[in-house]
């Protein structure tokens, strides 16, 4: 009996992805139907939350001449929350590139917050540089502060 209880333990997580993988890429397939029909309530209904602020920005005449992205693959690590779908671009010469879509309210949605952080370079330049700029403490700082102090072993 414990033999096939290891051997269905193996076996349920591997189902589970196939099965997490197809939502996921319907999500993706809901989300670029809406933007072919230029429908901002329908990308928004398949994108996060934090995602909705760049639907303000979105260039809807060029995207709905373009042809739609097609997926090659979905993957997601063990212990991970998110999909990650390898999309080819037909109007770019099949450039291979990824998306984010992760469960938020129990259902797959395409997170383009994630999805530009994979695709975006930080560089800073000759002249940047951090800066420490004083002021004053809150009430919740001053609490932080105390509880600190009164963490610490007597001396």
């Amino acid at each position: 009996m414990r033999w096939f209880l290891a051997a269905l333990a193996m076996v349920v997580p591997g189902c589970a992805n196939d099965g997490d993988h197809a939502e996921a890429v319907a999500a993706f397939a809901r989300f670029q139907a809406a933007l072919q029909r230029h429908d901002a309530e329908g990308c928004r209904e398949v994108i996060t939350t934090e995602s909705a602020a760049a639907l303000g920005e979105m260039p809807w005449d060029r995207i709905s001449k373009r042809q739609p992205l097609e997926v090659l693959s979905a993957t997601s690590e063990q212990g991970q929350f998110d999909v990650r779908l390898r999309v080819a671009d037909p109007n770019e010469g099949g450039r291979v590139s990824e998306f984010v879509v992760v469960r938020e309210w129990g259902r797959y949605v395409v997170d383009l917050v994630a999805t530009a952080g994979l695709h975006t370079e930080v560089v800073e330049g000759a002249a940047s540089r951090e800066e420490l700029a004083p002021r004053a403490l809150t009430p919740a700082d001053c609490d932080r502060i105390r509880r600190y102090q009164l963490a610490q072993p007597k001396r």
